[in-house]
């Protein structure tokens, strides 16, 4: 079990106010003309918040990377919390880096990160404290806060920071990717990050996923992954879903002031976490709402622009699939988007009857062929996959073992029992990552052959009760498939999944390939 070194450390910190361009509440009981129609009034008014404060409330406490502060000590410098949202606080919106006013409201309402404990909520404010302006010093004679210089009975607003030096695009050479993104749905803090010598390593945590009732951040303490991220010199872009749900994104997409709120949310977490910009991935989405799609997307990346934020869309190769595909209007998209990531798998999807590979060469390069037709190369980033499928023809209605290593020997081809094969033979299909592959290429070595038309190796082989193919993706069939981004000048490379790859990776493909 990993263990936190919590200790107490001494703190002084005080808060630059940014009330210069913010309107003041009006005191309890008071209705001052003409505020009562101001947006900027809607903040529920609260009594003094920190008259009689307990020291301990003030107290900072590092809890490994985080540090935890008491939400009661914050709300002196007008971080409220919302009452009808648990764990959510009150903030307001900067203007615009454009000096364009998006929004006559510029209220939301955001998650912060922090834990609950016996005293109430406590807020990490390790990542975020740039943001909300706050300022600190670490001396061992100092155990509070220092007290703000008035009470602040406004939504605290926001503190857009500059892009950090480490984000800009690295100069390497020639034939180096422009981009690499990691999507990353784990979100697992104590992961190995890797570092990526590439010119713009980013990772896509799959944080955000649209709901009616706002943005849901799907784990909310995920801040010191971020700073994790960060160190090593990566970009974030979270990823933002619609839980591949037609019906409800509908219900969504088709409210003005519900996509309005969901674009304000993301506009204020991406200033609160100093994400880098944002990966937009809606599938499944019914044909009928391909301009309410299209719309959303324009009004997002154009809020998300005014914001200095980088916006990309996953899209899937193109084919005749309603929801999957024609509900996507690739050349708006392209038009609205920095970034359009090309989902280059799968060929033959997991619910397939008929055993297939994941991307191949030559479906891989006609995908990018199509997708070139709507929009500018200099857009399109490569997807690839770091998974395969497995499919195994059961004799029995069995499926093999979930451990590789118990797998049966390979047996000569010989047909089952005459009459028995068709009325007890069953598909069964799993995902198996390239981290894993290599226990059933060393255990079937002799039965795996190069397919130099589809740029893969296949394992066709018989087992004891049943026909076992497996289409690998691997180093090689990875560098043929990158090698096409230099073939049609792509922005770069995008992989599914992070968690996926062989601990050589790094080393290997990555190093002599990517960067």
């Amino acid at each position: 079990m990993h263990r936190h070194n919590i200790k107490k450390i001494c703190l002084a910190a005080f808060l630059t106010c940014a009330a210069t361009t913010g309107a003041w509440a009006a005191p309890k009981g008071e209705s001052p003309a003409g505020k009562a129609a101001d947006s900027v009034f809607t903040v529920p008014v609260v009594e003094n918040p920190i008259s009689n404060q307990n020291i301990r409330d003030l107290q900072i406490v590092e809890d490994g990377r985080r540090w935890l502060v008491s939400d009661k000590a914050l709300q002196q410098y007008g971080i409220y919390p919302n009452r009808s949202k648990k764990g959510q606080y009150w903030f307001r919106l900067p203007a615009a880096d454009d000096g364009r006013e998006l929004w006559k409201d510029r209220n939301v309402s955001l998650t912060l990160p922090g834990a609950e404990s016996k005293e109430g909520r406590n807020i990490s404010i390790s990542q975020v404290r740039r943001p909300l302006g706050i300022s600190y010093v670490l001396e061992p004679d100092h155990m509070e806060l220092l007290p703000a210089a008035r009470q602040e009975r406004s939504a605290l607003e926001l503190r857009q920071q500059p892009l950090p030096e480490g984000e800009v695009m690295k100069k390497y050479g020639r034939d180096a990717l422009g981009m690499v993104l990691l999507w990353d749905p784990v979100m697992d803090e104590n992961a190995q990050v890797p570092p990526l010598r590439t010119k713009q390593p980013v990772v896509s945590p799959c944080a955000f996923r649209i709901t009616k009732d706002g943005v849901l951040l799907r784990n909310p303490d995920f801040d010191t992954l971020i700073m994790e991220w960060k160190a090593k010199g990566y970009a974030v872009w979270p990823l933002v879903d619609n839980n591949f749900n037609p019906g409800q994104t509908h219900d969504i997409l088709s409210k003005k002031e519900l996509r309005e709120q969901l674009i304000k949310e993301l506009i204020g977490y991406g200033i609160l976490y100093e994400f880098s910009g944002y990966n937009i991935d809606f599938e499944n989405v019914n044909y009928g709402d391909k301009d309410l799609l299209t719309r959303f997307v324009g009004e997002f990346s154009d809020a998300a622009r005014a914001y200095g934020l980088k916006m990309s869309i996953d899209v899937t190769p193109l084919s005749d699939s309603p929801n999957w595909s024609l509900v996507y209007d690739r050349a708006a998209l392209g038009q609205s988007v920095d970034y359009v990531m090309l989902m280059a798998y799968d060929q033959v999807g997991r619910t397939s009857p008929v055993p297939g590979p994941t991307a191949t060469y030559p479906w891989v390069q006609t995908a990018i062929q199509n997708t070139l037709k709507f929009v500018p190369a200099h857009k399109v980033v490569l997807g690839m996959p770091l998974y395969m499928r497995i499919w195994y023809e059961a004799d029995d209605g069995k499926d093999l073992p979930q451990d590789i290593e118990s797998w049966p020997e390979s047996v000569k081809a010989t047909a089952p029992p005459a009459g028995t094969a068709k009325a007890k033979s069953k598909l069964f299909v799993r995902t198996l990552t390239m981290a894993d592959s290599h226990r059933v290429r060393e255990k079937y070595a002799s039965f795996i052959t190069w397919d130099a038309d589809l740029g893969l190796y296949y394992l066709d082989t018989r087992l004891p009760k049943g026909r076992l193919r497996i289409w690998f993706e691997d180093e090689k069939s990875l560098k043929e498939k990158k090698d096409l981004i230099h073939t049609y000048q792509l922005a770069g490379a995008s992989f599914w999944r992070k968690g996926f790859e062989p601990e050589n990776f790094w080393h290997g493909f990555a190093k002599h390939e990517l960067t």
